[in-house]
């Protein structure tokens, strides 16, 4: 029997679709799949896994935000009006931000005993929960900051980080009426940071920069070049305040995370987050909490202001040739003047004399 492709569109990824395929394939059997924590960074497919598993269980699928519930009863609310006596997929996202007493009420909920169902007491009310019709997907970028006892009531799965070859064949699926020159496409993918939603956006800028801007269905290097020069991307795709602390310490050749904080009027949580890409590119390194570059971040900000500099002068234009006349000049001809006698003009008062005999 030839095996169904559930995942088809989706790059990548191939250890996970492997596990999905059999929870799907035996939840058709048996009408039962377990509950399922996705953990990934941002922007590797999380959403876009979970919405295929529950179109695919063929059940009803319901986003929640973890960040949106308030409290137990806000969240008892949103089970009275989508889940009781409902099939049903729950997508909870973001789930190291539900608050304590809601992580309390799940590890009752999600509790079901070997005829996959379980009970929760609320305001004198018996809630009561069947997993042949409900089904359960988490997703998280901290699986550290969720309550242990919460995640052993999930089957853990770990989404890898895209590699660029990964990453360029997202982008070609998008753009599929557009042929990529192999530097620039390699290009590309060294600056969507393992991020495949990053290349999903920018797959449809360059999509519509194309339609825009250009006749050619092309990407060259001046095809690049402008759109780079549009979006002002940097090389390994650095952001305006990575490379600003970059910068700084590159300036001050060391620096504490609460001097960059004070220089950069950031908290030392948010400098840290920041620097995060940078360390993993191998800018900058910490030695016993002092931040300072490596000898790529050196050359990395080398080669920036090389290119900054040139991009900086304007190209100077060629003054153009001036236009050739388009018929030869016409000589015209003058007749030379006629001479005329003219009588010399007498004052006036002279005249009255020769007049009067010279009284």
């Amino acid at each position: 029997m030839e095996r169904q492709n559930y995942f088809e569109g989706l790059v990548a990824q191939d250890d996970i679709k492997d596990t999905l395929t059999g929870f799907i394939d035996i939840y058709k059997e048996i009408n039962f799949i377990p509950n399922l924590f996705i953990t990934a960074p941002k922007g590797c497919g999380k959403t876009v896994f979970a919405r295929r598993v529950g179109k695919n269980l063929g059940k009803k699928f319901v986003e929640l935000n973890a960040g949106s519930i308030k409290n137990v009863k806000h969240f008892m609310n949103f089970v009275d009006t989508h889940v009781q006596n409902q099939d049903i997929t729950v997508f909870l996202d973001e789930a190291h931000k539900l608050p304590k007493d809601v992580v309390n009420c799940l590890l009752t909920i999600l509790q079901y005993g070997e005829d996959k169902t379980s009970q929760f007491e609320y305001e004198d009310y018996t809630y009561e929960f069947d997993f042949t019709r409900m089904s359960v997907i988490a997703a998280t970028t901290e699986p550290q900051n969720v309550f242990h006892a919460l995640k052993d009531r999930f089957e853990p799965l770990e989404l890898d980080e895209y590699i660029p070859n990964d990453l360029s064949k997202i982008v070609k699926m998008i753009c599929k009426d557009i042929t990529f020159k192999p530097d620039v496409l390699n290009e590309i993918a060294t600056i969507l940071r393992g991020n495949a939603r990053a290349a999903s956006y920018m797959a449809d800028k360059i999509k519509n920069w194309m339609m825009a801007k250009s006749t050619s269905k092309v990407v060259g290097e001046k095809e690049w070049s402008n759109i780079k020069s549009w979006l002002k991307i940097k090389p390994l795709g650095l952001g305006k305040k990575e490379l600003q602390l970059l910068r700084i310490i590159g300036e001050r050749k060391e620096a504490r995370v609460t001097a960059l904080a004070a220089t950069m009027m950031l908290t030392r949580a948010a400098v840290m987050e920041e620097e995060q890409y940078l360390q993993k590119q191998n800018l900058i390194e910490i030695k016993n909490s002092v931040r300072c570059l490596t000898q790529k971040g050196r050359e990395y900000l080398e080669e920036l202001d090389k290119v900054e500099s040139i991009d900086s002068i304007p190209p100077v234009e060629p003054t153009p040739p001036a236009p050739k006349p388009k018929s030869k000049p016409v000589r015209i001809k003058l007749p030379k003047p006629i001479d005329i006698p003219v009588e010399p003009l007498i004052p006036e008062d002279l005249f009255q004399l020769k007049e009067n005999g010279g009284r």
